[in-house]
């Protein structure tokens, strides 16, 4: 399954040090809704991360009209880039 995980340039540095976003992971079933939560919190990187399907469970909370929002309670080990705000982030 795929979702959208918005984060900081600093932390989207120490994911690719360390190899893995440790859990639990948030992320959107958009990357619209993952954007809006982004602007809404400040959050400047958007990751499109890869999670096992029976470990995937929808927050409480954290939706919008954009999109529905879901955590894992495993690491993930598998991400792409997708959006960033950063000036010189790489």
């Amino acid at each position: 399954m795929v979702l959208y995980h918005a984060t900081t340039a600093r932390k989207a540095k120490m994911y690719n040090t360390t190899g893995r976003i440790v859990a639990p992971v948030r992320g959107f079933d958009s990357v619209t809704g993952a954007l809006a939560w982004a602007c809404k919190v400040g959050r400047k990187v958007i990751l499109e991360i890869e999670v096992e399907p029976a470990r995937v469970y929808k927050l409480p909370d954290h939706h919008n009209a954009f999109g529905t929002a879901f955590f894992t309670d495993t690491d993930v080990t598998k991400w792409t880039g997708i959006f960033h705000g950063e000036k010189g982030f790489q």
